[in-house]
């Protein structure tokens, strides 16, 4: 059917003036969605459990004081201040469970209680929502990406020093490690650690504990260079735990001089070629084995500055993996080592959807709590998506290792959380009103059965 133009057209040149009243109108109609999930998990309980014993003072629980910070996390809220123009939200009140929404110096003063102790606990929470949801998944396997990351400072808050910050050169920074699983993208532990640290700094410990919390999975884990040093490969060798770790050229001469003097390399495809060397390096204690990629430059540069450390000609670009043993296949090491990329987008979405990247205090302790609920958020997002049905198994060909697709959270929010609606009465019962839009309403009715139906198999 055909319209006429003129009938397509609204002539409205007039500006809506703005007025505010109180009305129980939500921004986020999302969140009964969300509220839904937490409270299966009972998110708000384990809070309260995980700190009680850890004497934290003042009007409010620190449970209750972090699950608040939690919902602003998911709502989009990076700064403490942001309190401010979520307190007076209907729903926003609801969800949180108080009658009074603490003022944001409140906020701060809890993060700043935080010890080495109840810091721990609030990480081994982190961990433990973590494996409850690789269990539930029926996860066998887990790839386990190590990186540290920069956060960058202002001002000075404690424990941030001057270190490697290639955005920001020269100014302060938190370098936290991070422990990423593969297969879903969650974040199985974030240490964070003081700017000026090597990146494999206290990577040991992380390693141990990790291996305690899945003892019940196999494990594999996954690394750049800067991890390649003798403490971590001598553990995990002796351990024998599965490991692809890149090593470094400069600091491994032996391996630049074998390539160079390599004449016979084998093909993985028309870009790749590889070849073996068995235990090549001195310090590392236990049987290893080392690959050597080399990949073919599309456009050689014929004027190429030959680098002192590199084997890279301008032909070819090479790169070395050293490995637990030689039953790899050389394509499939090849493609589990490039699916360390996918870390890289899962720390990028940690910083601009869940402000990682925001540092709320001149305290290290309390600015380590806030990356511990911003990790949590995270964490959880993945995981109701799973529960809530919007998860995708992946097809298992290609580079990539993660088993299941979610969609980023900025989607999520755009097309589930920040609804607006009303909360009126219908029948005698409380209810949200929301537009009529048939896609919203699909949607809702899909993630309403989807938790409906969890719920009763966890009652069950």
């Amino acid at each position: 059917m055909r319209y006429k133009k003129r009938s397509l057209i609204a002539r409205r040149n007039k500006i809506l003036p703005i007025q505010f009243v109180r009305q129980d109108m939500t921004t986020y109609a999302g969140l009964t969605l969300i509220d839904h999930y937490l409270k299966l998990y009972r998110i708000n309980i384990r809070l309260k459990q995980t700190l009680k014993s850890y004497g934290f003072k003042g009007d409010y629980g620190i449970g209750d004081i972090l699950f608040i910070m939690l919902i602003m996390i998911l709502t989009g809220a990076e700064r403490l201040q942001h309190i401010d123009y979520l307190k007076t939200d209907p729903l926003f009140r609801r969800v949180v469970r108080l009658t009074r929404i603490p003022h944001r110096t409140k906020l701060s003063t809890a993060l700043k209680q935080f010890t080495s102790d109840s810091l721990k606990s609030l990480a081994e929470m982190n961990s433990e929502l973590v494996i409850e949801k690789l269990t539930e998944l029926g996860l066998n396997e887990i790839t386990v990406d190590l990186d540290g990351t920069v956060v960058s400072t202002k001002g000075h808050p404690s424990w941030a020093f001057k270190g490697y910050n290639p955005i920001k050169k020269g100014a302060r920074s938190y370098f936290p490690l991070t422990a990423h699983v593969g297969e879903t993208g969650h974040f199985l532990s974030v240490l964070n650690r003081p700017g000026n640290v090597h990146d494999s700094n206290r990577a040991l410990a992380v390693i141990q504990a990790i291996r305690r919390q899945l003892a019940d999975f196999s494990i594999r884990f996954r690394a750049d260079s800067a991890f390649c040093v003798p403490e971590v490969i001598n553990y995990l060798l002796k351990k024998r735990i599965g490991f692809a770790i890149k090593a470094p050229f400069w600091k491994l001469l032996n391996l630049k001089s074998a390539a160079q003097q390599r004449k016979r390399w084998f093909k993985i495809n028309r870009q790749w070629e590889y070849f073996w060397i068995k235990q090549p390096i001195d310090s590392f204690d236990h049987e290893h084995y080392v690959i050597i990629l080399r990949k073919k430059v599309k456009k050689p540069n014929v004027h190429y500055q030959l680098p002192l450390f590199s084997p890279d000609n301008g032909t070819y670009e090479y790169s070395a993996v050293v490995t637990d043993n030689k039953t790899w296949k050389p394509k499939d090491l090849l493609m589990f080592v490039s699916g360390r990329s996918a870390q890289e987008n899962s720390i990028g979405e940690l910083k601009t959807s869940f402000a990682f990247d925001h540092i709320p205090t001149n305290t290290y302790q309390a600015n380590s709590a806030y990356m511990q609920m911003s990790q949590m958020a995270y964490n959880l997002s993945i995981s109701m998506q799973h529960s809530m049905g919007m998860s995708a198994d992946r097809d298992a060909k290609g580079k990539s290792t993660r088993r299941f697709k979610s969609m980023k959270w900025k989607t999520f929010r755009f097309l589930i959380l920040n609804r607006a609606g009303r909360i009126a009465w219908r029948n005698g019962i409380k209810v949200i009103e929301l537009t009529k839009n048939n896609e919203t309403e699909l949607l809702y009715r899909k993630i309403s059965t989807a938790l409906n139906q969890l719920e009763f198999k966890k009652a069950a």
